[in-house]
C-alpha cells in the first residue's frame, strides 16, 4: 500500500521518520513505520550565490560573451566582481526571509551553493567566497523559523557541465583530482553549518548528469557485476561517490539532517541495491518542468499534469520519500490558451502542488524571484503579486 502523506508543522522527525526509518544500514530495507508526513513549502533562491545569466542578464553585461560564472568573473575584471558583490549583498535580505515566512506561505528554501561557498576553496580560482553570505542567511532563517536545504550546485569539475554549476563544459567531477576535492568540499560544508538549528539537509550535487561514456565503458557497465577489476559503470561511481561522502558528513551533521540525492531526472534512478552503501536519512529529489518539452501544446492539456500526477504516484511505492525540488509556472508561449486564459497559472500551480503535496512531503518553487523583467512564471514572489499564488491559504492551514 502507498503510505499516506499528511500536511502539517513542519517537524523533521515525521519527515524522515524516527529511528532508522528510510535509513539505508547494510542493506536492509527501510521500514518506514511513521506514515504520517509533513508538508513543506519552499521557494529556490536560486541564482544569488551560483550565477544564472538567463535569470540576471544585466548583471553579465560588462562580460557579454561569458554564459557561465567562471568566465564572467575570469574574464570581466574587477568592474565584474563589484556588480557581483553588490548583486549579492542586495538580491537577497533579511526582508525577503521574513517575507517569505509571514506574507509568502513558506517553511523552508533550497539554498543553491557552488564549492567555492567557503573561503579556503575560492582561493585560487575566479570565484568570490560567499561563505558569509551562507552564515548570514541561516541567522536569519532561525530567526524567522525557516529550514533550509543546502544544495550543493556547482561542484569541482563539475558535476553536469552547464553553466548553472558554475563553469559549462566538461563533466569532469569524479575525475580522480575533482573527486577527492568534492568528499573535502562535502566534509568541510557540513562541518561549518550541518549543526545549524535550520539545516534541513545537504544536496550531494543539482542534475547529476551522465558523463559521455566511451566504448570500454559501456562493456564494463554490463561485465562489472562480474568481474569488479574492470572500471565500475558511471552510475556506480556516482553512488560509491554519495556512499563515501554519506560517511564523511555523519558525524558532522545533527541527526535530522537529510541528506538530498537528485534524480537526474529519472525518477527510478536510485533504488535499494543502487544505494546499498549508503547510510543516512535519504531523500530523492525530482525536478518537473513542463516547459521543457519538444511541443507547446495547449494549456488545457498543461493543467492535466498528467505527467507528474504518474511520477509521483509511482514514488508511492518506492523505498525513499522525495521532494519536488525544482517546478514552476512556465510553459511554452506558443501553448494554445496561453494567452487567451488568464487564470491557467492559478490553476497549474494548485495542480502542481496538491499532487506534490498528496504524494511528496515537500516543494520547492523555482524560483523565489528573478532579476530581470517579464519573467513572472519563474518568480513565486511575482506570482503572489499577481494572485495566482495564493499564500493565505497556506497561513490559514497553519494557523
Amino acid at each position: 500500500m502507498p503510505m499516506s502523506w499528511t500536511c502539517h508543522e513542519i517537524n523533521v522527525e515525521k519527515v524522515c521518520g524516527s529511528g532508522d526509518s528510510f535509513v539505508i544500514r547494510n542493506n536492509v530495507r527501510p521500514s518506514p513505520a511513521n506514515t504520517e508526513r509533513a508538508c513543506l513549502r519552499g521557494v529556490n533562491l536560486g541564482g544569488w550565490l551560483v550565477l544564472e545569466k538567463w535569470m540576471a542578464p544585466d548583471l553579465f553585461a560588462v562580460a557579454s560573451s561569458a554564459e557561465d560564472e567562471w568566465t564572467l568573473l575570469s574574464s570581466g575584471g574587477a568592474e565584474a566582481r563589484e556588480a557581483v558583490r553588490e548583486f549579492r549583498r542586495t538580491f537577497i535580505t533579511e526582508q525577503d526571509i521574513r517575507w517569505l515566512k509571514t506574507e509568502g506561505g513558506i517553511d523552508a528554501v533550497r539554498l543553491p551553493v557552488g564549492y567555492w561557498c567557503l573561503d579556503e576553496y575560492a582561493k585560487g580560482t575566479p570565484y568570490l567566497s560567499t561563505q558569509h553570505l551562507v552564515d548570514a542567511l541561516f541567522g536569519w532563517a532561525e530567526r524567522y523559523g525557516l529550514k533550509v536545504l543546502l544544495d550543493l550546485h556547482g561542484m569541482s569539475g563539475s558535476q553536469n557541465g552547464e553553466h548553472h554549476s558554475g563553469q559549462s563544459g566538461k563533466v569532469n567531477w569524479l575525475e580522480p583530482r575533482h573527486r577527492e576535492k568534492n568528499l573535502e568540499i562535502v566534509r568541510a560544508v557540513a562541518a561549518r553549518w550541518g549543526h545549524r538549528k535550520a539545516l534541513l539537509g545537504l544536496g550531494l550535487g543539482n542534475e547529476v548528469a551522465e558523463k559521455e561514456q566511451t566504448v570500454m565503458d559501456r562493456v564494463a557497465s554490463m561485465v562489472s557485476c562480474f568481474t569488479p577489476e574492470y572500471p565500475r559503470s558511471y552510475w556506480v561511481e556516482v553512488a560509491r561517490f554519495y556512499a563515501e561522502a554519506a560517511e564523511l558528513v555523519e558525524p558532522l551533521l545533527h541527526r535530522d539532517v537529510l541528506l538530498v540525492l537528485d534524480t537526474c531526472w529519472d525518477i527510478d534512478r536510485w533504488t535499494l541495491d543502487k544505494l546499498h552503501g549508503v547510510s543516512g536519512r535519504i531523500v530523492v529529489d525530482y525536478h518537473h518542468y513542463q516547459c521543457m518539452t519538444d511541443e507547446a501544446g495547449s494549456v488545457e492539456e498543461h493543467l492535466q499534469t498528467e505527467e507528474l500526477s504518474k511520477i509521483l504516484v509511482e514514488q508511492d511505492f518506492r523505498p525513499f520519500p522525495v521532494i519536488l525540488g525544482e517546478f514552476s509556472l512556465a510553459l511554452k508561449p506558443e501553448a494554445e490558451g496561453y494567452q487567451s486564459r488568464s487564470n491557467w497559472p492559478q490553476q497549474f500551480f494548485q495542480r502542481q502542488v496538491g499532487l506534490a503535496e498528496k504524494h511528496t512531503f515537500g516543494w520547492f518553487f523555482w524560483n523565489y524571484k528573478m532579476a530581470r523583467e517579464g519573467w513572472p512564471h519563474w518568480s513565486y514572489r511575482e506570482s503572489v503579486e499577481k494572485g495566482w499564488i495564493e499564500p493565505h491559504r497556506f497561513l490559514k492551514q497553519d494557523s
